[in-house]
């Protein structure tokens, strides 16, 4: 029987620590490992060691989430070598946040070392993005003396995140209110991609808020009392398979720039309890059936040219269209029209 103190395994004697820096997340067999240049482990310099020639670092996950989260080149991680000092075989455990100083250099180790047609490839933030703010828009770090925690989780004074810039710029004062925005730190919960889309769960107290955000400026915005806001940049489309059931308590405003179009294949069906107001600077009806109208509880139905109540009938200051059954321009009356019981 073989002698089981002599077996070696990872966690036996204690693990075999690293901590280094991605220089590469292209992993071929797309499970999330990354290249990782370990500090102390492998050689700073280039030449001497290649990106290419370095371990993959296997990701570790948690046991309720076994969905790939790729760290980005540039991150520092930390993890162990299963194989131990050997150290062939690196897992990383976790990403460690920082304040970058310096500009990344592509030639340099533990730097972001994509080309430039690899950066052009990669995701970016979008366009009107203040460079000022982002001057290395593809490399890694983006900005420098300042923490790598998203702008929406600290909320300092000293920076303000390019996504409340662009709602506050864009708002609709009609009908669009400020945002709900009021983050303290360390309560607001945020994702925030490469490209610019951000996922907020905000639990400051008084001002907790759930944010989806995408980086072309369409939001949907939940705010503390559940108010909800929503934007679209460009055109929405919605399909209900079977019935669909909208209930306001409230008034109900809709503002339309355009034209609104309607086509209804079955009965379109109006109650209103109050007044009826319609103001249009022209209308025109088409009618293919019957049309009945029904006045003080009296139903009248008309055929055919337009009327005029009984108080106007009498009236000739007005020109009424030409009609072969009454005879010329003679307006129609009241008279003219079959009662229904």
């Amino acid at each position: 029987m073989e002698n089981e103190d002599k077996k070696d395994f990872a966690g036996k004697n204690g693990f075999t620590w690293w901590i280094g820096v991605v220089e590469s997340r292209q992993d071929p067999l797309k499970l999330g490992r990354c290249r990782v240049r370990c500090v102390g482990w492998h050689a700073d310099d280039k030449m001497r060691l290649p990106t290419e020639d370095l371990p993959w670092a296997m990701p570790s996950f948690p046991v309720n989430n076994s969905n790939t989260y790729t760290p980005k080149e540039g991150d520092m991680v930390f993890g162990f070598f299963v194989d131990g000092e050997n150290a062939q075989e690196p897992v990383m455990l976790g990403v460690l946040p920082g304040i970058p100083l310096l500009e990344p250099n592509r030639q340099q180790a533990y730097n972001d070392p994509r080309t430039e047609d690899e950066l052009n490839a990669s995701p970016r933030k979008p366009e009107d993005v203040v460079l000022e703010d982002y001057p290395f828009v593809n490399n890694h770090p983006r900005k420098l003396d300042e923490p790598t925690t998203s702008r929406l989780a600290r909320n300092d004074t000293d920076y303000i995140s390019n996504i409340n810039t662009k709602k506050a710029q864009n708002k609709a004062t009609r009908v669009e209110p400020d945002s709900y925005y009021n983050a303290q730190y360390p309560y607001n919960n945020v994702y925030e991609s490469e490209s610019g889309h951000a996922l907020e769960f905000d639990d400051t107290k008084d001002n907790e808020r759930i944010h989806l955000y995408h980086r072309s400026g369409s939001y949907t915005e939940w705010g503390p009392v559940g108010d909800r806001a929503e934007r679209i940049q460009r055109d929405r489309f919605s399909v209900t398979v079977r019935n669909d059931n909208v209930y306001i308590q409230g008034t109900a405003n809709i503002f339309v720039d355009g034209d609104v179009n309607w086509k209804i294949g079955g009965d379109f069906n109006l109650t209103v309890g109050g007044k009826m107001n319609v103001s249009a600077g022209s209308k025109t009806e088409t009618i293919k059936g019957e049309s009945n109208i029904r006045y003080n509880g009296t139903h009248y139905r008309w055929y055919g040219s337009d009327f005029y109540d009984r108080r106007q009938s009498g009236r000739t200051d007005f020109a009424c269209p030409s009609d072969t059954r009454t005879g010329g321009n003679a307006c129609p009356t009241v008279e003219s029209a079959t009662e229904v019981e």
